[in-house]
């Protein structure tokens, strides 16, 4: 009997562990406004060398989906209202959303100049949910005539899921 209520114990405390570890989620934004409703906000940069981060807010029921992305090189091209953003996800699916507002180029000069974006994305829970399920393989916008385009490995994959996880409690 001691047996089996230590391996119970055990078993409880391993769980509870693991749910913990699987719950911590590290909000930019963890509030509520007057009315009880979440306004939530997290930022993850994906693998790589260069910069690229994925954001997704919450502001009750609304959510969107924002990109912070640099570009080596000075372009003066803006992104407008209304343009396409492709998500690729399995199972030959895509998902489009189309840009906010007007967004212009931010320059940053060091050894070499970038150009920095950062387009914003309605995006319903529904197609978060998506984005769950079928899993996003690839992202591809076009700036002027750069074509942004992002493949996403599994590690890129595991954070976007894990954030979305995260913003939709």
């Amino acid at each position: 009997m001691k047996v089996f209520v230590s391996i119970l114990l055990w078993v409880s405390l391993s769980l509870s562990a693991f749910a913990q570890k699987k719950s911590d989620c590290k909000f930019d934004i963890d509030k509520t406004d007057a009315t009880g409703a979440p306004i939530r906000k997290i930022k993850t940069k994906l693998n790589g060398t260069d910069i690229f981060y994925i954001i997704i807010s919450r502001n009750d029921t609304t959510y969107t989906l924002s990109l912070d992305f640099w570009i080596s090189g000075t372009l003066k091209d803006v992104i407008n209202k209304k343009d396409p953003l492709t998500i690729k996800l399995s199972g030959w699916q895509n998902l489009l959303l189309y840009n906010s507002q007007l967004v212009k180029p931010s320059m940053h000069y060091d050894d070499q100049t970038w150009t920095e974006y950062i387009p914003e994305f309605s995006i319903r829970a529904a197609d978060l949910e998506r984005i769950k399920t079928l899993k996003p393989l690839t992202l591809i916008m076009k700036v002027g005539i750069e074509v942004v385009s992002r493949e996403f490995i599994e590690k890129d994959v595991e954070k976007i899921l894990d954030i979305i996880k995260c913003i939709m409690k």
